[in-house]
């Protein structure tokens, strides 16, 4: 888990941030969404390579703290039996593998929030990626873990052109954690007001520095 919320730092304010006490995804990923979506609430996620239902998830302040609910995915039926306490519905699969028709039936909406992406290894991320029919569905925000730190720059670039070829814009490029590159973040224009967009755009930063910028 992350440190103590000081919603007085954010970048982009949105309502209900005063009641956070702490986020817990590694990065600020929840609070990136928050942040571009304006605090909605009631949202729908799709959680790919969700690992653990609490410590560093990218969903579980949102579901505990905003009312989402949504579909976790992990190949791992272990990690899966420790969500019994959260609301969100759960699949054991293979991501490069899934019913896609089945999974939007499940989540019963387009488009869907969020969709965050962290499988292992990156090259896995990406060969789920290419397998979303963005034909069928269309997500408000993507994070997309690319691993660019240690995987290089190919999937890194092909998902860049994958994503932005159906529209996506790419808000924040090359987010680093203890300064290794390692993520995208993206939204779709059509779902997400441009000054939400303007006011978190960035290249190569930390995420602190994104989400709540430099004190």
């Amino acid at each position: 888990m992350n440190a103590p919320f000081d919603n007085r730092r954010l970048k982009s304010g949105f309502p209900g941030a005063e009641l956070i006490e702490r986020n817990f995804s590694q990065a600020g990923q929840d609070l990136f969404v928050l942040s571009l979506l304006n605090g909605k609430r009631d949202g729908v996620f799709l959680d790919l390579g969700c690992n653990h239902p609490i410590v560093i998830n990218n969903t579980f302040l949102l579901e505990s703290g905003f009312g989402w609910k949504g579909l976790s995915v992990d190949i791992e039926k272990d990690l899966l039996e420790l969500f019994v306490f959260r609301k969100s519905k759960t699949l054991a699969a293979d991501c490069t593998k899934l019913d896609w028709d089945s999974v939007l039936e499940r989540l019963g909406t387009s488009p869907i929030d969020y969709l965050s992406l962290d499988l292992e290894p990156p090259d896995i991320t990406l060969e789920c990626l290419k397998t979303i029919p963005f034909e069928k569905v269309e997500f408000s925000v993507i994070t997309f873990e690319h691993d660019a730190y240690r995987s290089g720059d190919a999937v890194r670039e092909t998902s860049r052109r994958l994503l932005e070829d159906h529209g996506y814009t790419r808000v924040c490029s090359n987010v680093r954690l203890e300064g290794l590159q390692f993520e995208d973040w993206y939204c779709n224009p059509k779902f997400v007001g441009a000054d939400r967009v303007a006011a978190l755009m960035a290249d190569d930063q930390e995420w602190q520095d994104i989400v709540f910028g430099r004190e």
